[in-house]
């Protein structure tokens, strides 16, 4: 009878996590699990749900509460191809929660380029009228932590950030901040076919 309880107290935070993320924008999974602990007056000890739970959540949150989910993620992927086009020449990929079908309207899509000189990515943006903030962000690739470049700005009323690469580190995606694996990502030509099967 207390798994049972647990079991249902776990499904109810992973369901506040999740709405916290998509109606918030908290993009923190740890920070929307405390969140949803402190809302729901949880114990301290007691098990949060795991990244693959609340992933889960969001997309029954999206579904339920979020008619148009379709179109926003629609409209988000399409501004990420018209980026990725613009960046042809640094092999842009397509990354996280626009990709993987859990953002919300707030989501930032995020991005990944190669390049060893990420002014000559800032150049491309700056000369389309882009205010472009640098930042930086770190990665866990293999073993190691390493600290990369990103470059952050607003298009279409959606917010992009684009990770910037060395071509050295090109074929090593970082690992995913949800699985023990590495963070699924696809080019532009796999993003094109995706926005269209999703027409037909």
């Amino acid at each position: 009878m207390a798994v049972r309880k647990q079991d249902r107290l776990r499904q109810k935070l992973a369901q506040e996590a999740a709405r916290i993320i998509v109606s918030e924008g908290v993009h923190d999974y740890q920070k929307a699990k405390c969140k949803a602990r402190e809302r729901l007056h949880a114990l301290q000890g007691v098990a949060l749900p795991s990244n693959v739970e609340i992933e889960s959540a969001i997309r029954s949150f999206a579904r339920t509460f979020l008619p148009d989910h379709e179109g926003i993620l629609r409209s988000l992927r399409c501004t990420a191809l018209t980026v990725m086009n613009w960046l042809t020449p640094y092999h842009p990929y397509l990354t996280g929660p626009v990709l993987e079908g859990t953002a919300g309207a707030e989501t930032p899509i995020s991005l990944h380029v190669s390049c060893d000189c990420p002014e000559e990515v800032l150049a491309v943006l700056q000369r389309r009228g882009l205010v472009v903030r640098l930042a930086d962000r770190h990665f866990r690739q293999n073993r190691h932590y390493t600290c990369l470049p990103v470059l952050v700005f607003a298009y279409r009323e959606h917010e992009i950030d684009i990770t910037v690469f060395s071509l050295r580190q090109q074929h090593q995606p970082p690992k995913s901040k949800t699985h023990h694996r590495s963070a699924q990502r696809i080019n532009g030509k796999a993003l094109a076919s995706l926005l269209g099967q999703a027409r037909s």
